[in-house]
């Protein structure tokens, strides 16, 4: 990648996610009701879009020293992308699995901070309280 200009960064990231967004649909549901979808935000995706690779775009976002300009608009990108990951696991419409992986891909989990998928178990007693793990 030659350097790119933060204008030139911008207006390659902000295009990225309006033509993700842009492709958003409503589809109709057997049981009623709507389903939305759309091209998802992806780490590849969007370097392809600032012209970078994945490991170029990661250690640009890593470098803390730089809280603006090139940097900080990458990193953000990249919290966007998570964010987008997260939610949409949560919402039930990505695996919760495979949307892990990638935020770890991103590098954005530390160390040892990578949870196994836990059991919840909520009893209630004859009291009614409840009690979890």
């Amino acid at each position: 990648m030659g350097r790119r200009s933060k204008a030139w960064l911008q207006k390659a990231a902000e295009g990225y996610f309006a033509q993700c967004d842009g492709t958003r649909e409503r589809v109709p549901q057997k049981g009623g009701g709507f389903l939305e979808r759309q091209t998802p935000y992806t780490l590849y995706g969007f370097c392809l879009a600032l012209d970078m690779t994945p490991r170029q775009a990661l250690q640009m976002a890593r470098q803390p020293e730089k809280e603006t300009g090139e940097a900080a608009l990458v990193q953000r990108g990249i919290i966007r992308i998570a964010a987008y990951l997260q939610e949409h696991a949560l919402l039930g419409e990505l695996n919760a699995t495979v949307a892990q992986g990638a935020i770890k891909e991103l590098g954005l989990l530390e160390e040892g901070e990578e949870q196994q998928p836990q059991a919840l178990q909520v009893v209630l007693d004859a009291a009614g309280e409840v009690w979890s793990r």
